[in-house]
């Protein structure tokens, strides 16, 4: 069996579990994994619906444009089918650039696909007189014609046995100019990517493009519409069909418009009316002679369009393309055109099974609704309803943890017996995202150190050699001077890096952490320029008697590092920073912290605070590597930092790490 054609395809690592895309389905074709949506191509109708309304991009659809390349470079004559809504896409563009712009790209033919709407309508005017009595909704729309197929099948024999434009368009385009040409499809609809493989269609179409493709191709090709001489189509040449996309166009162009009190003609557009329509016409509430039926609200609000105008204004563009082909003769359509302009339909049930009550209701047990006055029907799922819901769920199509009020319900639950507020829940994700991202740096900064510094070693041996090798006299003297320097910063940078990482080995000593931490800040900042900045270092030594395994090199540099960038941070008119070592609040651990009241770190860099150089000093005041090394030295004694600040009013560092390390000691100190 030939597998099935994804006219539209899901980016997943864009995909936000919002499921915007299966509220906007109108066949619920989308299928939700471990959170994630995806399109059923056997299910999907290329509505396309989907691809507008996604925020993040997550939908895109199948690329027409590298069969088209290759089609045009190709040796076969190509012909560009335009859809008479272009005029609507290219907005203030005269329609004869455009026609001159597909020339240029390498189109030889370029036949309005309006020509075919003149075919196909004079097909159904013969349908209706000769039928007076059925009841047909036209197929010119192959969102339409796929969701009858798909989902009303007791209405498939109601489709119109006509072919679409398009179809129209390109036989007659092959009888013109020879069944060697290549025809290329050009409008602003998905679906027709479902309908040129169409396999109970004559294979007269080899690719359709969106307008957006095609200004994708127009782009790339280096073609400026505003340069180029304007160009008309070629023949067969196009009449009142121009108004074809326009709600009520087939009929408009048919020649069949009639009193509005009269209920033979119907026209439905968009996912409501649509429904509304098909399932009266299924239950036999409404019998029309004739139902134009459209997925979109008028081809000019197809998915493929690029253009960001309002419909008035894109039906007024196509009204004023349409009346200057008002009352234009249209040539005769050859014997062998119109008896191509048949065809046929295959049902293809993709109607959801029903499931039991009794499954429905277990279903719903799962997400705690046990009764109907449980059910909130609040949408937020995707699915009108719970039940519609559930439904879902049972034919594999959703999941139970799509229900956002029972997410809620879970979510507060677990909270309260943590006995952890919600926003603590929010701040303790926050930090185990950013936790994962410090670690994949860590091991990208490790490898790219790594890979450096060979070679800025080899730079600084042959440089040394060159050096030698002229003499301190050469005029290039100061130059390799200046070469070795920077390599030596870029080794610095690069020392900065595994130390980031944390590629070294690390040689815990039983510290008493009072003492020590006393000792390192009377050894690292002189008291004297300390007044002088106008900063009072204050040490609590409550915790003297705490003892825990360091590696007290290390964590030095972790505590001078937060000292001095609290001393930056009370800027020219100084402050106090206050400094604190005892136990953790669980008594296990051995808790640092360093506070001050300076300027604070802004919100909006709370996530950036650890990542390798990051700063917010001036340049040549750090590289931003000081935290992030702190970073990989704390996580080096499996213990955590992190902090506390408000803009303006000071800032906190914390760390804790565990009293004893698993790992082999040196002898005691103090």
């Amino acid at each position: 069996m030939a597998e099935t054609f994804a006219a539209i395809e899901t980016i997943k690592q864009n995909c936000r579990r919002c499921y915007t895309c299966v509220r906007s389905c109108p066949v619920k074709a989308i299928k939700i994994e471990n959170g994630q949506a995806s399109v059923v191509p056997e299910r999907c109708i290329a509505c396309g619906r989907c691809t507008t309304v996604c925020s993040q991009n997550a939908k895109t659809y199948a690329s027409g444009v590298e069969l088209t390349l290759s089609i045009l470079q190709g040796g076969a004559p190509a012909v560009a089918l335009l859809a008479p809504s272009y005029v609507a896409e290219f907005d203030g563009v005269e329609p004869g650039r455009v026609v001159a712009a597909l020339r240029a790209v390498g189109f030889k033919y370029v036949v309005e696909v309006a020509r075919g709407a003149d075919l196909v309508s004079a097909e159904y005017d013969k349908l209706l007189q000769e039928h007076p009595d059925g009841s047909w909704i036209a197929t010119a729309c192959p969102a339409i014609v796929e969701r009858v197929r798909k989902y009303h099948p007791s209405l498939t024999g109601r489709l119109a046995p006509i072919v679409s434009p398009m179809v129209a368009a390109a036989v007659e385009a092959r009888r013109i100019y020879g069944d060697g040409v290549r025809s290329v499809f050009i409008g602003p609809c998905i679906a027709k990517k479902l309908e040129v493989r169409d396999p109970l269609l004559p294979r007269v179409v080899d690719e359709a493009l969106t307008f957006t493709e095609l200004r994708r191709i127009v782009a790339g090709a280096g073609v400026d519409l505003g340069l180029l001489e304007p160009s008309e189509p070629d023949r067969p040449f196009a009449g009142i069909g121009r108004s074809f996309p326009l709600a009520g166009g087939l009929l408009i162009t048919a020649g069949l418009e009639s009193d509005p009190l009269e209920t033979r003609f119907v026209v439905a557009t968009g996912r409501g009316e649509t429904d509304e329509v098909l399932e009266d016409m299924e239950s036999g509430r409404i019998r029309p002679q004739l139902v134009e039926a459209l997925m979109c609200h008028g081809c000019h609000a197809g998915p493929g369009m690029s253009r960001a105008a309002s419909s008035l204004r894109m039906r007024a563009d196509i009204c004023a393309y349409a009346q200057q082909a008002r009352g234009r003769r249209p040539e005769e359509a050859a014997v062998e055109t119109v008896r191509a302009l048949g065809r046929g339909y295959a049902v293809e049930d993709h109607r959801l099974k029903e499931p039991a009550e009794e499954d429905i209701r277990d279903i719903l047990a799962h997400t705690n609704k046990f009764s109907a006055d449980d059910e909130l029907n609040c949408g937020a799922c995707g699915y009108p309803t719970c039940r519609a819901k559930a439904a879902a769920v049972f034919n594999g199509l959703a999941e139970e943890a799509m229900c956002l009020p029972f997410l809620i319900d879970q979510a507060e639950r677990v909270c309260n017996e943590l006995h952890v507020p919600w926003r603590d829940m929010r701040e303790i994700h926050r930090q185990l995202v950013s936790t994962e991202k410090l670690a994949s740096l860590g091991q990208l900064a490790a490898g790219i150190a790594h890979e450096l510094n060979n070679p800025l070693g080899t730079i600084l041996l042959y440089s040394g050699l060159i050096e030698r090798k002229l003499g301190k006299e050469s005029k290039v003297s100061g130059d390799i001077d200046l070469v070795q320097k920077e390599t030596q910063r870029c080794k610095r940078i690069v020392s900065g890096l595994l130390d980031f990482a944390r590629q070294n080995r690390v040689r815990f000593v039983r510290t008493r952490m009072g003492e020590y931490v006393a000792k390192v800040l009377a050894d690292s900042f002189n008291r004297r320029e300390l007044e002088g900045r106008n900063v009072r270092l204050r040490f609590d030594g409550g915790g003297a008697d705490v003892e825990a395994d360091i590696d007290r090199d290390q964590m030095t540099q972790v505590l001078v590092n937060l000292v001095q960038n609290a001393i930056d941070a009370l800027g020219e008119d100084g402050g106090e920073i206050a400094v604190s070592a005892g136990l953790s609040e669980g008594g296990d651990r051995v808790r640092i912290s360093v506070e001050d009241d300076g300027c604070g770190i802004p919100d909006e860099d709370h996530d950036r605070v650890f990542q390798p150089f990051f700063t917010t000093k001036n340049i040549g005041r750090g590289t931003g590597l000081g935290l992030a090394i702190a970073y990989g030295i704390v996580k080096l004694h499996q213990g955590t930092i992190w902090f506390e600040s408000k803009p303006g009013e000071g800032t906190t560092f914390y760390i804790e790490a565990p009293l004893q390390q698993a790992r082999p000691m040196q002898s005691a100190g103090g």
